[in-house]
C-alpha cells in the first residue's frame, strides 16, 4: 500500500513528469486568487513542464509550457485545460 501525504492546504501547484506524477511541488496556499497568481508566474519560469493547479484530487488546471523565446522573452504556452 503506498503513502498518502496529507496537506494543510487546500491548493497546490506541481510539476509532472511524463507519467504524471508529482515531480515537484512548487506551492501550497489556501487561498484561491494567490495560488491563480502564483500558478501564473510558475508558467513564466518553467520550460519544456507540465504543471498543475489542485484542489486537493481535483485538477483545476493543466498547462504544458514549450521552450523560452528570447524574442518575445516568454515561454510559450503549448496547451491549457481546465
Amino acid at each position: 500500500m503506498g503513502t498518502r501525504r496529507i496537506h494543510d492546504y487546500s491548493y497546490l501547484i506541481e510539476r509532472l513528469d511524463e507519467r504524471n506524477n508529482t515531480f515537484e511541488t512548487i506551492g501550497e496556499m489556501n487561498n484561491f486568487a494567490v495560488a491563480k497568481a502564483a500558478f501564473e508566474a510558475a508558467l513564466t519560469q518553467r520550460t519544456m513542464a507540465r504543471l498543475t493547479l489542485r484542489e486537493g484530487g481535483r485538477i483545476i488546471e493543466l498547462v504544458e509550457t514549450g521552450l523560452y523565446d528570447s524574442k518575445t522573452g516568454k515561454v510559450a504556452v503549448l496547451q491549457r485545460r481546465g
